[in-house]
């Protein structure tokens, strides 16, 4: 049975945790979805930062969405409670028990990876990391012949032997968003109806990616979240590649606007941000098919740029990276659909916010 539109009434609340101070992709959905419902529904929305302190918790990043924000809920039927899957925000949210609570998976790796810190004391989490342990060393002898088996990897094992509805955090919520297709088939088991609620560019990305340079280099640019498979890579390639760590806004951006290829070899715990980025600037993306790079709904290229991490793919990504220098404008083209994608992103946001609340 479909999921019945969420009511809002004039004298709604709606309140958003985010983290204090924190500048990444995350916190940056949470103040969009926040501007987007104020400016949509004409309604009263806050954020609420925690942990709560009494200086000013806002980003200088996030000023610009002038968003009010409040260290008080008010825990009424009435009103809602917008929460990312960051465990502490969950247990937070026990407290309050009258309010509508939305869960807005923002990924799916990281509330395994928050759970499982703060569940467990660093002595238990080293006894149940043995096996994960174990098979690190080993690949690592093998030279990573067969794959990398990650921690989100293990993660994601362990907790499968748990029915995620009887977890006290989990089983508080009215409604479950999530913001990739890779976590909606993940969670889908556990929980009806989950809606998608993805999200859109940044205004500095929009604002400037038609601007771009007339001619590109021939270098690689890499996700700073890839694991330790990009060592290998770089190992194996005679072109210069630049890690995409501490720079910028418009640094990042000057960066998109020289490269031909970017590489992201994370695990993907949700719709990521960075490689619509970078081919919204024409670069050709190439991934793993870890997370949601494994799906072709969430990263929407074409099979032949995803490869296993495993040293025998070494020579074919190395391959793959020549043609696209060597045929670097009929290899582009491959990627247009993806743009076209990413430009509408916008657009469906707000349709999937239609289709999830009514104002009365």
């Amino acid at each position: 049975m479909e999921m019945k539109k969420i009511i809002l009434s004039k004298k709604t609340k709606v309140y958003i945790f985010a983290p204090a101070k924190i500048f990444t992709g995350g916190p940056e959905l949470l103040h969009q979805l926040a501007y987007t419902i104020t400016k949509k529904y004409k309604i009263d929305v806050k954020m609420v930062y925690l942990p709560i302190t009494d200086t000013n918790p806002i980003h200088n990043n996030f000023e610009k969405y002038k968003i009010k924000f409040s260290n008080y809920i008010e825990d009424e039927k009435k009103n809602i409670l917008i929460i990312p899957e960051h465990y502490q925000f969950l247990s937070y949210s026990l407290k309050f028990k009258k309010i509508r609570k939305i869960l807005w998976w923002l990924s799916l790796d990281n509330y395994f990876g928050y759970k499982f810190r703060y569940e467990f004391s660093k002595t238990i989490r080293s006894i149940i990391k043995i096996p994960y342990n174990l098979i690190k060393i080993f690949n690592k002898l093998i030279n990573y012949r067969f794959g990398i088996f990650t921690y989100q990897d293990f993660l994601k094992l362990f907790y499968k032997n748990f029915n995620l509805c009887n977890f006290k955090e989990l089983s508080q919520i009215d409604y479950h968003f999530s913001q990739s297709s890779y976590a909606q088939n993940y969670l889908k088991k556990y929980f009806k109806d989950i809606k998608i609620l993805s999200d859109f560019q940044r205004p500095e990305i929009l604002n400037n990616y038609k601007k771009k340079l007339k001619k590109k280099k021939n270098l690689i640019c890499y996700s700073n979240k890839s694991n330790l498979f990009i060592k290998q890579i770089k190992k194996h390639t005679n072109y210069k590649m630049i890690e995409l760590a501490g720079f910028s806004n418009s640094q990042l951006i000057n960066i998109f606007k020289k490269t031909k290829v970017y590489l992201d070899f994370g695990y993907h715990p949700g719709k990521d941000r960075m490689p619509r980025e970078a081919v919204l600037f024409n670069n050709c993306v190439i991934t793993n098919i870890k997370g949601s790079a494994k799906n072709n709904i969430d990263i929407p290229i074409n099979r032949k740029y995803k490869f296993k991490e495993s040293i025998v793919n070494l020579k074919n990504i190395n391959l793959r990276i020549s043609k696209i220098f060597k045929n670097y404008k009929t290899e582009i083209k491959n990627f247009k659909k993806y743009q076209n994608i990413v430009l509408k992103e916008k657009k469906k946001f707000y349709g999937d916010l239609d289709k999830i609340f009514i104002k009365m």
